[in-house]
């Protein structure tokens, strides 16, 4: 089977800016894309493609404009003529490619449309791999953060009867053969779009840089070939392949946050278990608890911002159906009446509202209320050790008023000494038990721990009585309240009237 005038087109999207971080702020690896085009001119050996960067570069030294700009929307990037034509003969080919890179900026995203053709009328099925030499049009080669999409367009030389089947040999001549498999998994969606059959393959990659878009359309119809070169669709589809890859983007970001959400919620529930079985030892009991006191504010912090950031996700979602659906109208308004269909573009925005934005509602739904438990379990942790830390800071006070004051009646006792016992004449200290007469230091030695032991017991029965007075007048209360409640009655107390 041949093909006449095969052509395949890549649209990949890279985000520019990240408006988080402000609308003139680039992301770090923001001109990865134009970088990958540099590389691709080395393999096909196009020298005017491998100073691609240097050709987008404005007279400021940056490529595109702010956000603010109202032609931020959909700008060529290259200037004066939109378009940049070369021609390659690939490794191991005869046949001679032509292809045009067509850079854009789409508002925060970067978009480049690489198209490599084969002018020829009769060109085989199998030699079609040339097109996509080695793979260098492939999301695994390409690397777009934000995903790519891939058409390719030819006109069948006579007539199909295997549609499907014609679509997948076409597929499979584009693609290497470790690649073939993963987009073959599951039928394509078929279609029809300016009155030709189109059919749509995907890999279903879970990451964008990796996840790849393939649709094949093939030139069936006597209209076809002139709407299709017309171009009035050009922009309505690359609007709509734009929002559709910041869609699967968002989501799977939003997959990332849910994951790490779910982890964090997992080592707080780990958490609440060893708080119902903390240590009786209060000593033990009150570091176990300021540690916690470190590390869950900075767990819940970093719960609350990736619920945050999921709810941005969903935010991002939903705008970009409406935009998604904004295009797809305009598409509607181009197509050939009765004839055309776009359902598959239909089936993807009711998969985006069915199954992408009301995941998230359930992930929310289940991590929401959670938030409050790491709430909860630093206002315990607070009261726990308030209480011990006061009850703490008392035995302390108790502690230094008992010693203060002992000393303080031992020092009275060494000052009393003198005028309490009588002076006599300096005696030798005689060892223990040999006089039953003390020696005048040893009494004053006795006279200064007695008075010392005295007031350390006073202070400890007031400071005791001080720190209790609330529970012994609340004692004090209930039995006078008993008391009252248990007195005789007088005789004719009863009385009914």
């Amino acid at each position: 089977m041949k093909v006449a005038n095969p052509k395949l087109t890549l649209y990949a999207f890279h985000l520019r800016n990240n408006l988080a971080q402000g609308e003139d702020e680039l992301v770090n690896n923001a001109n990865h894309l134009w970088e990958q085009c540099e590389r691709l001119g080395q393999k096909l050996h196009v020298p005017r493609l491998e100073s691609l960067m240097e050709r987008l570069q404005g007279s400021n030294g940056k490529i595109g404009v702010s956000l603010s700009q109202e032609n931020s929307n959909y700008l060529e990037l290259l200037k004066p003529d939109a378009l940049l034509d070369f021609s390659a003969i690939p490794e191991g080919s005869t046949l001679q490619l032509r292809g045009e890179v067509y850079p854009l900026q789409i508002h925060d995203t970067y978009v480049v449309d690489i198209t490599l053709r084969y002018p020829y009328s009769h060109v085989d099925v199998d030699q079609l791999e040339g097109l996509n030499p080695q793979g260098c049009l492939l999301s695994s080669q390409i690397k777009a953060s934000l995903g790519q999409t891939l058409v390719f367009f030819a006109q069948p030389e006579s007539q199909i009867q295997d549609i499907q089947g014609f679509a997948n040999d076409c597929l499979a001549a584009i693609l290497p053969k470790s690649n073939i498999e993963q987009f073959l998994r599951s039928p394509p969606t078929q279609s029809t779009f300016l009155g030709s059959p189109i059919l749509e393959y995907e890999n279903n990659r879970d990451n964008p840089a990796e996840h790849c878009h393939i649709l094949i359309w093939l030139n069936c119809h006597p209209q076809t070939e002139t709407l299709e070169a017309a171009g009035d669709y050009y922009q309505y589809l690359i609007n709509l392949l734009c929002c559709r890859a910041k869609i699967i983007y968002a989501y799977s970001e939003s997959r990332w946050c849910n994951q790490k959400a779910r982890l964090l919620y997992r080592k707080l529930e780990a958490k609440a278990q060893v708080f119902r079985l903390l240590p009786s030892e209060p000593t033990s009991r009150l570091k176990q608890l300021k540690e916690w006191l470190t590390e869950i504010p900075i767990m819940a912090f970093e719960y609350a911002n990736y619920l945050r950031e999921l709810e941005i996700h969903r935010t991002t979602i939903e705008t970009n159906s409406k935009n998604y659906h904004f295009w797809l109208n305009k598409l509607q308004s181009i197509i050939i009446k009765n004839r055309d269909d776009l359902s598959f573009l239909n089936q993807f925005l009711n998969y985006t509202q069915d199954k992408l934005v009301q995941q998230i509602n359930v992930d929310l739904s289940y991590l929401l209320p959670s938030q409050q438990v790491f709430g909860q379990m630093i206002e315990a942790s607070h009261g726990i050790v308030g209480t011990e830390q006061a009850e703490s800071d008392r035995a302390l006070q108790k502690t230094v008023a008992i010693v203060g004051f002992g000393l303080a009646g031992a020092g009275i006792g060494a000052t009393l000494a003198p005028y309490v016992i009588p002076t006599e004449p300096r005696q030798p200290i005689l060892p223990p038990f040999s006089t039953n007469h003390l020696h005048p230091f040893t009494q004053s030695l006795l006279l200064s721990l007695g008075l010392g032991f005295t007031f350390a017991v006073i202070t400890q029965v007031a400071t005791t009585v001080m720190q209790n007075r609330g529970i012994i007048a609340r004692s004090i209360t209930k039995l006078i309240r008993g008391g009252s409640n248990k007195a005789p009655r007088l005789p004719g107390s009863n009385k009914h009237t």
